[in-house]
């Protein structure tokens, strides 16, 4: 009978049970995690925070952290929530809770060496899509230009030169409270009432409408805690505008997730109307989706991230790459699609044999 191998590594999945499209998905995998050569452990964030965490023996910990939605449904994106939608509170209410996360991981693993996947502190860059695209540009990835122009007039002039602008705001997601702006075309999923910018209190619904030429709803937009970059002209298949979702962990794209939606459509993203159509993986040249998931390994490495969801849209002549957003939380795909948390599982597999993976102790403050 051949000995087993001796487990010297724990994973540890933290999250809230309602995340069925990440959390739970590396949940469903905690027997291949085993099979792996790894042990498994799981808990809430509410676990953490009240220092319940599950006993782990081994020295070697890896960390992963999921969307906090109770949290941030109960705490930030609330019904009661004040001001347009990923204001400026939004982000400060994050950070203290990722500062309140940091502190209680190095609480609950004082005598570990640990793996993070990701620094909780990380995210709370992430939150702020503006200095996300910030850092991204002095790294040199290429992303769209940004426009500094915040009055009514020079958002005009440069929709008189023939720009497509999107004015999104810094703390969003899910292609929520997205505007875009052509010459003879405003969009908006924003309600505009009374000279007041109206954001809903759901994840649904927030259906575009027109609003060309309405100066006092532009003017208020540009207060707001908002960046604007310019549209591309993006690659279009069959009478379909299409992006990639590529998913890359630690230095890998391990899988390119093909997104498309109608033609005159604003975004790609799901909650939008997109959807999700892996058969473009044969239709879109192979060097084309080699590029792009070059491009994403590079984003991910500038921001300093292992696992991350990066969007790229490749421009119609296909010469281009451009990183418009960075995920710090992805949905996954499908299992049956693809399942992206064995994927996950085999390549920290595959790097702790090789003797890559890199622990470091959780020093306090």
């Amino acid at each position: 009978m051949t000995k087993k191998a001796k487990k010297d590594i724990t994973i540890l999945n933290i999250g809230d049970r309602v995340d069925y499209d990440s959390f739970q998905k590396l949940d469903k995998e905690k027997r291949f995690a085993s099979k792996a050569g790894f042990y498994y452990r799981s808990c809430s964030y509410d676990d953490l925070l009240e220092g319940r965490l599950p006993r782990i023996l081994t020295e070697k910990v890896v960390v992963f952290f999921f969307f906090p939605f109770n949290y941030w449904d109960s705490r930030i994106e609330h019904r009661r929530y004040k001001g347009v939608y990923g204001n400026k509170n939004f982000f400060r209410q994050f950070h203290h809770f990722c500062e309140m996360t940091t502190d209680a991981l190095r609480a609950g693993l004082p005598d570990k060496k640990v793996m993070l996947v990701d620094d909780p502190m990380l995210s709370v860059l992430g939150r702020d899509k503006a200095r996300v695209m910030d850092k991204l540009i002095r790294k040199g990835v290429t992303v769209p230009h940004q426009f500094r122009a915040r009055r009514v007039r020079d958002i005009r002039a440069l929709l008189k030169e023939g720009y497509s602008i999107y004015i999104k705001p810094k703390c969003g997601s899910m292609g929520k409270g997205i505007t875009f702006l052509s010459l003879g075309e405003w969009q908006t999923n924003f309600y505009f009432r009374n000279g007041r910018i109206v954001s809903r209190k759901s994840d649904k619904g927030w259906k575009f409408r027109d609003m060309t030429g309405d100066n006092a709803f532009l003017g208020e937009l540009l207060k707001k805690n908002i960046y604007i970059e310019e549209g591309i002209d993006s690659l279009n298949i069959k009478g379909d505008k299409v992006d990639l979702r590529i998913y890359t962990f630690i230095d890998k794209a391990l899988y390119i997730y093909p997104r498309r939606n109608k033609l005159g459509a604003v975004t790609t993203n799901i909650s939008q109307g997109g959807k999700g159509d892996p058969e473009l993986l044969d239709v879109i040249p192979r060097k084309v989706l080699d590029k792009a998931g070059r491009m994403a390994v590079r984003a991910a490495r500038a921001l300093g991230l292992y696992l991350a969801g990066i969007d790229v849209v490749m421009d119609s002549s296909l010469k281009k790459a451009y990183v418009v957003d960075v995920n710090m939380y992805p949905g996954f795909p499908k299992r049956k699609t693809f399942n992206l948390s064995r994927a996950m599982l085999s390549e920290l597999k595959r790097l702790e044999r090789s003797g890559k993976l890199r622990f470091r102790p959780l020093i306090s403050k």
